[in-house]
């Protein structure tokens, strides 16, 4: 495969999956100020941080509202990270590796985008906001149903795989990263119900609420959530679960290839440093440095990758 092509595939699925992801966020937030008399403010802003807008944002703006921060995410095209952005730029991806997809797969990504646009258009009013973001995520998820149901589990597959787990496992590691602070065991006893409310965001953010309560019976607790946001291997958005599909994906490709990779040699070592760290009882106090180590990780693997296939 030309390594246009391949990053082209590459890049298709990570703005698609950060798209969502910034959606999921919003939902979350959206969720949690319905309960505050502040309206949420802290986490409104939070959204900001989390994909390092805050310094672009406060240069178009002298103040902050609610309005303010939700178009700015959704729909400036000023930001590179809006949704609106990428998703352009996830269907200019795919118009130019059209051929490589089928039907089913490229029909999705396209109908996304033009009803993402449509929506888009005008200032978005908050009383709009759940329907669009669940449509923001129901393309995407549609995007994932024909991915696995149509395409051929090749070299094409395999990138389009990547792009979405190093993509996933980015977003899941600074959200955390963002509220470590709340996953250290004094946190239990320092915020009491606040903090619990805080938990429920990142988990929400991640859409691991219900699964959480699932496993744990409704039980919130700062450890029980950080294991399972990383060292959970059933856990779709766990550092671990992406770890594991990025690795398979990338034996797929030595195998397709028949040669080895340092992505792949990388790759093993960013999950076996998972199971040491499960081994080790991770000391909470030490979760930022961890956290931190695995977000270098993963820019260094996604560096990697463009060198060992020639993605541009």
């Amino acid at each position: 495969m030309l390594g246009r092509h391949g990053g082209n595939l590459f890049w298709m699925a990570r703005y698609l999956e950060r798209s969502e992801n910034n959606a999921r966020r919003i939902q979350a937030v959206l969720h949690y100020a319905l309960t505050r008399k502040d309206e949420g403010m802290e986490e409104w802003l939070s959204i900001a941080n989390t994909a390092n807008l805050q310094g672009a944002f406060g240069e178009i703006n002298t103040s902050y509202s609610i309005d303010q921060v939700i178009n700015y995410v959704l729909r400036d095209k000023d930001n590179a990270n809006s949704v609106i952005s990428l998703m352009t730029k996830a269907r200019q991806n795919g118009r130019s590796v059209r051929t490589a997809l089928t039907q089913e797969v490229w029909q999705s990504l396209n109908e996304s985008w033009m009803a993402c646009d449509a929506a888009l258009r005008r200032q978005v009013n908050i009383r709009d906001l759940p329907i669009i973001l669940e449509n923001i995520v129901k393309g995407s998820s549609v995007f994932r149903g024909a991915l696995y149901g149509t395409m051929l589990h090749n070299d094409i597959f395999n990138f389009l795989r990547l792009g979405t787990y190093i993509e996933r496992a980015d977003n899941t590691a600074r959200l955390i990263n963002l509220k470590y602070h709340r996953l250290l065991p004094t946190a239990a006893v320092i915020g009491g119900g606040v903090d619990q409310s805080q938990w429920e965001v990142l988990l929400r953010s991640l859409a691991a609420w219900r699964s959480y309560n699932w496993l744990g019976k409704g039980r919130l607790n700062p450890i029980g959530v950080a294991d399972f946001l990383i060292f959970d291997e059933r856990m779709p958005r766990s550092l671990c679960f992406c770890y594991k599909e990025i690795q398979s994906n990338l034996s797929d490709l030595e195998a397709a290839y028949a040669r080895q990779y340092p992505s792949g040699r990388l790759s093993n070592k960013m999950c076996q440093g998972l199971i040491e760290g499960k081994q080790n009882e991770l000391h909470r106090q030490d979760l930022r440095d961890f956290i931190g180590l695995q977000i270098m990780l993963n820019n260094s693997l996604s560096e990697t990758l463009h060198d060992d296939f020639n993605l541009i």
